[in-house]
């Protein structure tokens, strides 16, 4: 059996790929499968896959008409042989023993996920999780599954652990045996449903958190003023997968963290109409926040999540979601985001 199949979904990063596809084919593990899938490219990205499938005999392409990441990672995911498989975002890119030192570690403790850490860009180093080192079902429970959906630091900032399949090797018979899929109805966050199932059913787990072994590009500009259409209908689809998870599992109570975790969703959601590419008018804006908080399952999750130690922008939220007032929510957040320190601690102080 191949040591790893390594899945890279591909949708117009010609810009990129060369330097994500020159970093996982110079790997030091040499026994993998490479999977392309050119989810329906208009650019040159598939004409780049082909081009190194041609020279790597390693590299399995597959061209399918534009699905979404989710419906290539499962194309992937189907097509996968390897003993573990891994994910690459095809504008990032690795260092060079990534999947060597995984590999190593599920091998050496017969570890169902590997985690290793990341950079932002370059040289940015994400904080480690917990400690590095080997965690048996009981360390799985105590340590993993109390920051899995949503987690907090003292200060109330969020410290959940990332859900991202591309900084995991997943043994691929847990995947199997437990009928894992990605569903290709999600077209946001679809790596968390994916994560936490596969670390539901984990019995050992291994965590590489002082290697920093991934390069995550990130975009900074993209990521703030990037709007979203429709933002809550792709959401909330996901949400209700989740809870519907944690209302048949068992072995942990995750619902006072799946409280936290759909409400902060659903304030994202909101947020969503603060960013400037935004082309409604305000009067669009707030009624689809007006809509939100018209939704009794966001209600429901907002009103249950706990913010005694949250943040204050979390208390205003909710404030503002409960008294269903999409102009308090609409102002706070164009504090937050615009500058606007001293109006943002006036409507605190009066709340």
């Amino acid at each position: 059996m191949l040591k790893a199949s390594v899945i890279i979904p591909v949708y117009n990063v010609e810009q990129y790929l060369r330097q994500c596809l020159d970093s996982v084919v110079k790997q030091t593990l040499k026994d993998i499968e490479i999977i392309l899938v050119d989810d329906g490219s208009t650019d040159k990205s598939g004409v780049i896959c082909d081009e190194y499938r041609n020279y790597d005999p390693r590299i399995v392409v597959i061209h399918q008409s534009n699905q979404g990441l989710a419906a290539a990672r499962q194309t992937g995911l189907d097509a996968a042989e390897g003993e573990y498989i891994g994910f690459v975002d095809s504008d990032d890119w690795l260092e060079p023993k990534m999947f060597e030192e995984m590999y190593s570690a599920g091998k050496n403790y017969d570890a169902d996920i590997v985690f290793c850490n990341t950079y932002r860009n370059e040289s940015k180093k994400e904080q480690p999780y917990f400690r590095s080192g080997y965690y048996d079902r009981e360390g799985i429970i105590t340590t993993i599954f109390p920051r899995l959906l949503a987690g907090f630091n003292v200060d109330g900032s969020e410290n959940t652990i990332r859900w991202c399949n591309w900084l995991r090797l997943y043994k691929t018979s847990i995947i199997r045996e437990n009928n894992i899929t990605f569903d290709s109805r999600f077209r946001r966050c679809q790596d968390l449903p994916f994560t936490f199932e596969c670390t539901l059913c984990a019995q050992s787990y291994y965590y590489l958190g002082d290697r920093y072994l991934y390069h995550n590009r990130m975009n900074y500009e993209s990521l703030s003023k990037g709007y979203t259409n429709n933002m809550w209908g792709l959401i909330k689809p996901l949400v209700q997968y989740l809870q519907d998870i944690v209302n048949n599992y068992e072995d942990y109570d995750f619902q006072e963290q799946m409280n936290c975790r759909a409400a902060l969703f659903v304030f994202e959601c909101c947020e969503n109409e603060n960013k400037p590419n935004n082309k409604k008018d305000l009067s669009e804006r707030l009624r689809t926040i007006r809509e939100i908080m018209n939704d009794p399952d966001a209600q429901k999750w907002v009103r249950g999540m706990k913010i005694a130690n949250m943040r204050k922008i979390n208390k205003i939220y909710q404030i503002s979601f409960i008294l269903k007032y999409p102009w308090l929510f609409y102002k706070a957040a164009d504090m937050r985001f615009n500058g606007r320190r001293k109006e943002y601690r006036r409507i605190q102080n009066e709340l």
